[in-house]
């Protein structure tokens, strides 16, 4: 869907005419997301945390193998699941919380690169077989530059 977007966007582009020839520049979003440092240290949180509610789950199992009677194995049984449950949408929450932290700081960085060089639109490097500005380079620049917020 994103792809026919941006193509309609071109398209468009190119139907407005020479006379308002816009500058368009394309940013290979793959390359940007491998080359930015934060990326890196947000996965790595994502991870611990995920690995974080691994090791609670087999711990609590191997309390409940201790367990001996039905009544303490079913409040044990209820008791996790809450506390489980509780773990998980918290890292549900940091995850999307990153997620988009991450994709706002691109798209400013973007925005940023495109003002800063007179680039009228930014669209996807998958979607443009020919042209375009090439930006990548300056937008990883700019994310990974600790003085740009």
């Amino acid at each position: 869907m994103k792809k026919i977007l941006c193509l309609a966007a071109m398209f468009s582009l190119f139907a407005l005419g020479s006379a308002n020839a816009e500058v368009v520049g394309i940013v290979d979003f793959d390359k940007v997301v491998d080359n930015y440092s934060r990326v890196k240290t947000v996965t790595d949180e994502i991870s611990d945390k995920f690995a974080e509610i691994q090791r609670y789950s087999l711990d609590k199992e191997r309390e409940y193998k201790k367990l001996s009677t039905p009544l303490e194995r079913k409040n044990f049984e209820e008791a996790t699941a809450k506390e489980l449950s509780r773990k998980q949408d918290a890292y549900l929450k940091l995850k999307q919380r990153k997620e988009a932290e991450i994709d706002n700081a691109i798209k400013n960085a973007i925005k940023q690169v495109a003002i800063a060089n007179k680039i009228d639109t930014v669209v996807e490097a998958t979607v443009v077989f020919y042209g375009g500005v090439d930006i990548t380079d300056k937008v990883v620049k700019t994310l990974n530059n600790p003085s740009v917020k």
